[in-house]
């Protein structure tokens, strides 16, 4: 079997993921075209309206047949026609498990997504059947042999017995049956106004249908035998590279580091000086994987939002940093000690640094500050707290 790249994603949210990915090729101009393989038309729906994406630039290939296909339509809405896979391809690709065998896609910019949601067990793959499936769908892209897995730990992961799952389960049935039977119960006409402006049903086991809310039993008791199957594969990422190596997989491991969409996402974000420097220099000294952006994009934007991992690494490098132990103050201090500027500057920049502004110092504390300084710049002159003065 040929090596298969893999990258893989864990992300508790795969649907915001995918809506990302899709925005960096559509605002980006990029040349890729992605092909997402989900066996979800709910989530497809979701991604479509999340992303803003206007039906010349989509493709979603799913069920035609009987009522699972006019449900199908009813959810990826009238604009959005369901297509076959022959069919040109689009920038953005969808495909159920209709085409997850079977079907050839022809596309020398396709890149291929693979998507496990943890909290919807009908997107959990078979890593013996289904992911190889999917794996050989792209017959001409240029990254045939490379894949990303978009995945979120499954409800199965916690660590209960069997027992308290199962007793979990059926108190949350019990909770969608009074739910449904609350809703049913308003008059037809509140209850269809009511139900119109529910986009996405987030109780379990519970689906509208003919304006009214359907509770569906068989889906718990599946969930009951899913965690017997699913708990141990997507429990965490070592079991799933395991599983996928027993199937035949070389796999070559690629994570993705989670610090980059912290920072992108949140102007606040609590991510420490460490985290930042050491993704900086991954990012560096790595080679890219297929990636929507540039290492160097990426370096470029942690480098404006925190300029000091960028002046450690170029003016220290990793080993002296890592020597610091990461500490922001003594690093400042020694890129300080490193500038070509006059003695008497560094010394003053460096107390800026130092001590803290507004706050009462003891003259020992003072004198013992100061000493380390001198010590750093090399200076042999012994610290007097009246030195402060000068």
């Amino acid at each position: 079997m040929q090596e298969v790249k893999i990258r893989s994603r864990q992300t508790s949210k795969p649907a915001q993921y995918i809506v990302k990915e899709c925005r960096k090729v559509l605002d980006g101009g990029l040349e890729h075209n992605l092909h997402i393989f989900v066996n979800s038309v709910e989530f497809i729906a979701k991604v479509i309206d999340l992303a803003k994406l206007t039906p010349d630039r989509v493709k979603v290939v799913c069920s035609t047949s009987g009522d699972n296909g006019e449900n199908n339509q009813r959810k990826l809405g009238k604009s959005y026609p369901i297509g076959q896979p022959s069919a040109p391809v689009r920038k953005i690709n969808f495909y159920t498990s209709t085409c997850f065998e079977g079907c050839d896609i022809y596309d020398q910019q396709g890149v291929t997504f693979i998507i496990s949601d943890g909290n919807k067990s009908n997107t959990l793959l078979d890593i013996s059947t289904l992911f190889t499936q999917i794996c050989g769908r792209l017959r001409d892209s240029r990254y045939k042999g490379e894949i990303i897995h978009v995945y979120s730990t499954t409800k199965y992961s916690r660590e209960v017995t069997l027992d308290e799952f199962t007793a979990s389960t059926k108190k949350v049935l019990a909770e969608a049956v009074s739910y449904a039977d609350e809703i049913n119960k308003l008059s037809e006409t509140t209850r269809i106004k009511t139900l119109s402006k529910i986009k996405y049903i987030n109780e379990q086991y519970v689906r509208i249908e003919d304006n009214r809310l359907v509770v569906d039993k068989n889906l718990a008791n599946m969930d009951i035998v899913n965690f017997k199957i699913c708990r141990h594969i997507y429990r965490t990422y070592v079991n799933l590279t395991d599983e996928l190596k027993r199937n035949g997989y070389t796999i070559t491991r690629h994570t993705f580091s989670d610090i980059m969409e912290k920072i992108e996402d949140k102007a606040n974000a609590r991510v420490t000086f460490k985290e930042l420097f050491d993704e900086y220099c991954r990012l560096k000294t790595t080679k890219p994987f297929f990636s929507l952006e540039s290492h160097e994009d990426l370096c470029a934007q942690i480098a404006v939002k925190y300029p000091l991992v960028k002046q450690a690494y170029d003016g220290l490098g990793t080993d002296k940093v890592q020597a610091l132990k990461y500490h922001v103050s003594n690093i400042k201090r020694e890129l300080m000690k490193r500038q070509p500027a006059p003695t008497e500057y560094k010394i003053v920049k460096m107390i800026n640094a130092t001590f803290q502004k507004q706050s009462p110092i003891a003259k020992s504390k003072v004198k013992d500050i100061l000493q380390g300084i001198y010590d750093d710049l090399g200076i042999k002159q012994t610290a007097k707290a009246t030195d402060i003065n000068k």
